[in-house]
């Protein structure tokens, strides 16, 4: 099945090849290696996948069964030689990528395009922005475009020659890719005028055609076996009669799909493409290269012109009318047909001004070459910076600190499905880390782990989106303590049942609170965590933020002598109102000061505060805490 473009030539062929291994060289140089953290539209379902392919497991709405089950497999094959899963999934979409950019070589000398010529003008495709941050992240972007590739490429194999073997492979290539991607549906038209172009050859082939493409429709079968072998990763029930249905229909097009109801927003949201699209290349050489796909018919093709314009056109509309108050994985996605089809533009435009004059022809090569190294150099940070984004590791090394409860009962930690859920995750089944919990997402039920033997914990930053109004309308009052700096526990009555010991002080801050015991230790070199347990003395009747300052002498003479501080607007990680407290409650409180480097403090100082009505700030009584007495260090 080689296209007629370089068909007994072994330079072409060639072509075809360094174009695929330069393209799979920059996308592993930019690989991401480990679970991601990056909260990027361009990462926004990378942390499910990273989970799913290595369990065999589906992924959210329509399902990816085609690429579920190819990533899976080769995730696994990976493992088997101690390839870590986040590694092998990133690596996949590397290959997509490399095979999509061989694809478009192959597309360009369909027209005649020089090999150099059509090597560079490609690549300027793979040094886009998307396209190179969806093939060094585990993300359905780069097998998107080799399916589309493949059907343009085969659509018009069979508009030129009409036979059957060309017509099935467009079919597969084609139900595949719309079964893949719903959004793909749009590239019909064009696909349409390209084989209608032969229609007696159509009318004959069509029945197998049509066999073809059903039988393609069974890839989604891969949904519910994998539900029914009791797979521990599924998106929506797949293995259900309903469940399934919902997966396979979805087109999304309710949640991304709103039309401009006004002039001024279309020119606003007209606006805001061209921004994204300058993101990607200068805009200059994206409108060069749309304009260029008309060069085709000047080489006789007209069809196939007006055809080239279809596959990329209504993507440029529907850009303008997917819109979700923000700028989302859905609208870089759709952009990816407009910047593969510029790239075949300005190869085909470059061939048509070599064929005019060799010496403008070679100046142009030149100035995309140098438009290639202008790309890399400015495109590169970027992509790092997504794919070498640290903060899954932060949530891990947060979570890592939890402690086996005192108690012995077991510790259940509640994480938002989503990126701090699936680092965590990721970890849990991958890394061999955070083994003596129970992890769950919020979907869990949270009731029955209140009620029974289990701490539920969760993530201070949980709060944001879950805040104390939405646990009280579920469950009723809840009560907060602080586990770990950025670890609270909730549960349905008081969670600390105090029992004396050698740290109590028990001072009252005349606020109808007081301080019953803190205890200041070493949590890591340059990191100290304080440990205070607040207790009411009576109701309070306001809420006092807490001030905590790590100070170079005692007291301190004005704000130079404050080294550090960890504040907070209201205790347990300021999420937990002292307004709220009852009377006789005891609070666990945890606090996180870190010490700068070369700084030379004394003690620790520990305050509650509320803001006057004249806007000035009253303290209660300052307790003040000598530092352990191991040497402190600095990072």
């Amino acid at each position: 099945m080689v296209p007629d473009g370089w068909n007994g030539s072994s330079s072409r062929k060639a072509a075809l090849l360094i174009g695929g291994l330069l393209a799979l060289a920059l996308f592993i140089s930019t690989l991401q290696l480990t679970i991601n953290g990056s909260l990027h539209p361009y990462t926004t379902d990378v942390g499910e996948i990273q989970n799913a392919l290595p369990r065999w497991g589906t992924i959210h709405f329509p399902g990816y069964p085609l690429y579920s089950l190819t990533g899976s497999f080769f995730v696994s094959l990976l493992r088997l030689v101690g390839v870590e899963p986040a590694i092998g999934a990133s690596l996949l979409s590397a290959i997509f990528g490399a095979v999509a950019i061989a694809l478009l070589v192959a597309l360009e000398l369909f027209y005649d395009v020089p090999l150099p010529v059509a090597v560079i003008t490609a690549l300027l495709f793979a040094l886009s922005t998307s396209f190179w941050v969806d093939a060094s992240i585990a993300e359905i972007h780069t097998l998107t475009i080799v399916l589309l590739l493949a059907s343009i490429i085969f659509a018009i194999r069979f508009s030129r020659s009409g036979k059957r073997s060309d017509l099935l492979w467009f079919s597969l290539f084609t139900a595949q890719l719309i079964l893949h991607q719903r959004a793909m549906v749009f590239i019909g038209p064009g696909l349409l005028l390209l084989v209608l172009n032969q229609r007696q050859a159509l009318r004959r082939g069509l029945p197998l055609a049509l066999g073809v493409a059903l039988l393609s429709s069974l890839i989604y079968l891969y949904l519910p076996i994998r539900a029914w072998q009791g797979a521990n990763w599924t998106f929506n029930q797949p293995g259900s009669w309903r469940g399934f249905w919902t997966l396979a229909l979805d087109t999304k097009t309710e949640r991304i799909i709103t039309l401009p109801s006004t002039m001024s927003q279309w020119f606003e949201r007209a606006r805001a493409v061209s921004l994204l699209l300058s993101g990607e290349w200068p805009l200059f050489l994206l409108i060069i290269g749309l304009i260029g796909n008309a060069a085709i018919a000047l080489k006789g093709r007209l069809l196939e012109s007006l055809a080239i314009f279809l596959t990329w056109f209504p993507y440029l509309i529907l850009s303008l009318i997917i819109w979700e108050g923000r700028l989302s994985d859905a609208l870089l996605a759709v952009n990816l047909p407009v910047m593969a089809m510029s790239a075949l533009g300005l190869g085909v435009l470059t061939a048509v001004v070599i064929n005019k004059s060799r010496l403008l022809g070679t100046g142009l090569t030149i100035i995309w070459a140098g438009l290639a190294i202008y790309l890399f150099i400015e495109n590169r940070p970027n992509v790092l910076a997504l794919t070498r984004d640290p903060s899954a590791e932060t949530v891990i090394m947060v979570a890592e600190r939890i402690n086996p409860a005192p108690d012995g009962r077991p510790l259940t930690l509640m994480a938002l499905w989503g990126n701090d859920y699936w680092s965590l995750a990721y970890a849990q089944a991958f890394q061999g880390r955070l083994s003596h919990i129970n992890l769950v997402d919020h979907n869990a039920d949270l009731e029955a782990i209140m009620d029974g033997r289990d701490h539920l914990l969760t993530l201070s930053k949980t709060f944001y989106l879950r805040p104390l109004s939405w646990w009280d309308q579920r469950y009723g009052r809840v009560y907060l303590s602080g586990y770990t700096p950025d670890i609270i526990e909730v549960d349905k009555e008081p969670p600390i049942t105090y029992q004396e010991s050698a740290l109590d002080q028990f001072i009252d801050l005349g606020n109808n609170i007081a301080v019953k015991a803190t205890e200041l230790e070493w949590l890591s070199p340059g990191k100290l965590q304080l440990t205070t347990y607040w207790e009411t003395i009576a109701h309070p009747q306001m809420d006092y933020s807490v001030a905590v300052h790590l100070v170079s002498q005692v007291p301190p003479e004005g704000p130079d002598d404050i080294i550090s501080q960890a504040d907070s607007q209201h205790p347990v990680g300021g999420w937990y109102p002292t307004s709220r407290w009852e009377e006789g409650e005891i609070i666990r409180d945890k606090y996180l000061i870190e010490i700068p480097e070369g700084s030379n403090p004394q003690a620790l100082r520990l305050s509650m505060y509320h803001l006057a009505e004249d806007g000035s700030y009253v303290n209660s009584e300052w307790i003040t805490l000598p530092l352990p007495k191991e040497t402190y260090q600095t990072d």
